[in-house]
């Protein structure tokens, strides 16, 4: 494919506006793991994919695309990608593959996101699934 004059560090549009991860897990707002990007968010707010859920006796989900159930999360705009994601693919290491999902906000609206998502479907075996998509829930009713 030609270069057609590029500049170096050229980044096309699809992937200069995706600067929002869909988070569902141990990043949400209140979670373990949330410290871990609290540096790099902008803003949050509650949305929804679809998928399918699964909680992992380690205690944490994973998501898999395939299936129409409701996945409960929020929308976070990151600055510093390169870095947020650096640490981001060292945090979900080679269980998870970061892919776009499209989510739906809270006012309705539709969006592109990047979301991590199980790398093998087949991992479902070793967890319990999550019918009504909210891991914050389940987590908490587990614990109770």
């Amino acid at each position: 494919m030609k270069d057609r004059g590029r500049k170096p560090g050229y980044v096309s549009a699809i992937h200069a506006v995706v600067d929002r991860l869909f988070v569902y897990g141990t990043l949400r707002t209140g979670q373990t793991a949330r410290s871990l990007i609290a540096n790099h968010v902008v803003r949050w707010e509650p949305a929804t994919t679809r998928g399918q859920m699964f909680a992992f006796p380690m205690g944490y989900p994973g998501i898999v695309e395939q299936g129409e159930a409701p996945v409960v999360g929020e929308l976070v705009w990151l600055r510093d990608l390169a870095a947020a994601f650096a640490l981001l693919d060292a945090y979900e290491g080679e269980d998870f593959k970061r892919t776009l999902k499209q989510v739906q906000r809270a006012d309705g609206t539709t969006d592109w996101a990047w979301c991590y998502v199980l790398a093998d479907p087949l991992t479902i075996t070793l967890g319990d699934p999550i019918p009504d998509g909210d891991w914050v829930r389940y987590w908490e009713a587990s614990l109770g």
